[in-house]
């Protein structure tokens, strides 16, 4: 435990990699799971290859909720306990309303100094900012210096995630723009991006192979073939697939570090399984 006057609080599905959290510092609440009428919390009752272990067998459709304000008010006066500030990143307010339980939170504890940010992004695109954010309270910075970092962290990162269907995203009822994809896909695999909080398409291509390659093109394109910086290996059940991505990311980019995150429950109850993509938080930002 870090004696600092900053503690970092998220959600679940940041899908910080196990044991990240606990070495940082960093809170976790966790969403929700439900298959019928069975209840998990996410990564702590169900981890990523138990989740999609069950959804391969499952004859439902799962479907998420977020955590309730008491859920977060419980957890801040725990880390708040010492008078701490608090710093809460949480999952886009378009995808989820666990944003607005954090902010209901804070709004039931006046007397504590709690910052709620939406970071209009999920998964480690937003797990990236969070890490950075708690190495930043760790080394002694002030509220309003990792507030200036969060928020020029989160206009610079960028993601792309290629998925198997739409079908999850569809009937879970966050396709977003994604959507004027539907129908004629056959064995095109969308590329989607996050724009705004919300799921927008990027591009399709036609195989996994070519979704790799694609997938590694985008970086380049979108940020620069000199990019440098830091990047988040993401995949829902395909770990060789991942590491075979970030091979190829590594043979092209000079990223300082490299993370390989698995999809958690609540992120892959909305992509299905076999998701895979790249976040990236570059030390500059690209015009």
């Amino acid at each position: 435990m870090f004696v600092i006057g900053v503690k970092i609080v998220t959600d679940s599905t940041a899908d910080l990699p196990q044991g990240l959290a606990d070495e940082l510092d960093i809170s976790v609440v966790p969403l929700n799971v439900h298959f019928g009428e069975e209840e998990y919390l996410d990564w702590i009752d169900l981890d990523s290859d138990s989740f999609f272990e069950k959804l391969q067998a499952s004859e439902v459709m799962p479907r998420t909720s977020q955590p309730s304000p008491a859920d977060f008010e419980a957890v801040y006066k725990r880390v708040g306990e010492d008078g701490d500030t608090i710093i809460s990143l949480h999952i886009s307010a378009e995808l989820s309303g666990t944003y607005q339980s954090a902010t209901i939170a804070k709004s039931m504890l006046e007397d504590m100094d709690i910052e709620v940010i939406d970071s209009k992004l999920t998964s480690m695109a937003l797990g990236i900012v969070v890490v950075e954010a708690a190495r930043a309270a760790r080394d002694g910075k002030s509220k309003e210096e990792i507030l200036s970092v969060i928020y020029e962290q989160l206009g610079k990162v960028k993601v792309y995630f290629g998925v198997d269907t739409l079908e999850y995203l569809q009937k879970n009822g966050r396709i977003g723009k994604a959507a004027a994809l539907l129908g004629g896909l056959l064995s095109l695999k969308p590329i989607l991006t996050l724009v705004d909080g919300m799921v927008v398409p990027k591009d399709k291509v036609r195989g996994r192979v070519k979704l790799q390659a694609r997938v590694v093109d985008l970086v380049g394109e979108e940020l620069g073939e000199d990019v440098t910086g830091k990047a988040v290996i993401l995949h829902g059940n395909v770990l060789e697939e991942a590491l075979k991505l970030k091979d190829k990311i590594e043979a092209k980019y000079n990223f300082a570090e490299i993370i390989i995150s698995s999809i958690g429950a609540v992120i892959g109850t909305h992509t299905g399984p076999g998701v895979l993509g790249v976040a990236v938080l570059p030390d500059k930002k690209q015009v």
